[in-house]
């Protein structure tokens, strides 16, 4: 880890330590009010998961396919290295 790295985290852990709980928490997890905010609050993280896991499966079958396309050989490859 560089020293870079290191700092970053340090910094990061204290943040994390120095906030109050009151900075910590919301409304949703701690369900302070139900109204129409919270309920369009809640969908809207529900629509961002289900983005995210698409983007993230989209991603992944992308890479998956890079890697099998990796270990096949081309069509001409072998052919141009024994006819020299």
């Amino acid at each position: 880890m560089t020293v870079k790295g290191a700092g970053c985290w340090v910094l990061s852990a204290g943040c994390w330590v120095l906030m109050s709980d009151v900075a910590l928490a919301c409304p949703i997890c701690f369900r302070v009010e139900e109204n129409a905010t919270t309920d369009g609050v809640q969908a809207a993280v529900l629509v961002l998961v289900g983005v995210t896991a698409v983007v993230l499966g989209v991603f992944g079958r992308f890479v998956v396919g890079f890697a099998k396309r990796d270990g096949q050989p081309t069509a001409g490859a072998d052919d141009d290295e024994g006819q020299s």
